[in-house]
């Protein structure tokens, strides 16, 4: 495996944590404030990486992950996260 795609994984597994704490929140109605700030963690450590890949390979890298209805995950392009 190469570093850019560490660094690519590093990234999909990033947004699947972001996504699942904002599904999470979401459905607690925003009642709770540490899954809020759990988010914004989740999100400025999404950016931050992405920020590192665009500086490092001088391209943007757009994760292709998702969560599905049933809050499972969905990966394209990748074979393993967790």
């Amino acid at each position: 495996m190469t570093p850019q795609e560490m660094l690519e994984q590093m990234i999909d597994k990033a947004t699947l944590d972001f996504l699942q704490i904002a599904k999470d929140e979401e459905d607690g109605d925003y009642s709770d404030a540490m899954q809020s700030m759990e988010r914004t963690e989740a999100s400025g450590f999404v950016d931050g990486l992405s920020a590192a890949y665009h500086i490092i390979y001088d391209k943007e890298y757009i994760s292709s992950v998702a969560l599905d209805e049933q809050s499972s995950v969905t990966v394209d392009n990748l074979l393993t996260l967790l």
